[in-house]
């Protein structure tokens, strides 16, 4: 996978596979004999996939009996993390507030919306942060990047996953998710539960209410 940054937006079609090939060439080329010898590869690969690190922001997910749900609502961006986490997240407060309203969409997805903004916002904000520290802007960024996962992956998995979770603030905030205990029980009548995530890849789908 190859990464980089741009000072401006990139002129492309999403349809047109050499003119993105040639972008990513024109990032990585020169830069070391290994490199050039990847960038090789560009000819003769199965599979080719060139897209931006995008955060979708709408004003409302829902309209009419139709609401979203994960990446297709709120996606912070792809390989920043935290994507399945907030699906999951969204999905279960979706239920919760259809079934808290009985069934009535035009009750249910404002209170899931606003359940949710929190959420969402913070995802945003540590997706950015994410995006700054994986996409390093100087020699000194990368050569931290790069000792940093050696020095992770040499500790036993243990530690390495303790010390992930104390660094990375997608793990911190993922992992302390609060949301509405919406499951009903004959000794409580209500109140606040943990779902502990895991940052990950995407999952996002619209529901419609009959």
């Amino acid at each position: 996978m190859f990464l980089f940054r741009s000072e401006r937006e990139l002129d492309y079609h999403h349809r047109d596979v050499p003119r993105q090939q040639a972008l990513q060439r024109g990032a990585f080329d020169g830069l070391h004999a290994d490199v050039d010898r990847w960038l090789d590869e560009l000819d003769r690969t199965p599979a080719f996939s060139f897209d931006s690190i995008t955060q979708l922001r709408m004003d409302t997910w829902s309209r009419g009996r139709v609401t979203l749900v994960g990446d297709a609502g709120y996606c912070p961006g792809p390989a920043v993390g935290g994507s399945t986490s907030l699906a999951v997240v969204g999905a279960y407060v979706l239920a919760g507030e259809l079934a808290r309203a009985g069934g009535d969409h035009e009750r249910a997805f404002p209170a899931y919306e606003r359940a949710m903004a929190e959420h969402v916002r913070g995802s945003r904000a540590v997706a950015l942060s994410a995006a700054k520290t994986l996409i390093p802007t100087s020699r000194l960024g990368v050569s931290g990047l790069a000792q940093g996962a050696r020095l992770i992956s040499a500790l036993p998995a243990g530690p390495s996953r303790a010390l992930l979770r104390l660094t990375t603030k997608s793990a911190r905030l993922y992992n302390s998710m609060t949301v509405d205990d919406y499951l009903p029980s004959p000794t409580a009548s209500g109140g606040r539960v943990g779902l502990a995530g895991d940052p990950g890849g995407g999952l996002g789908s619209g529901f419609g209410v009959e």
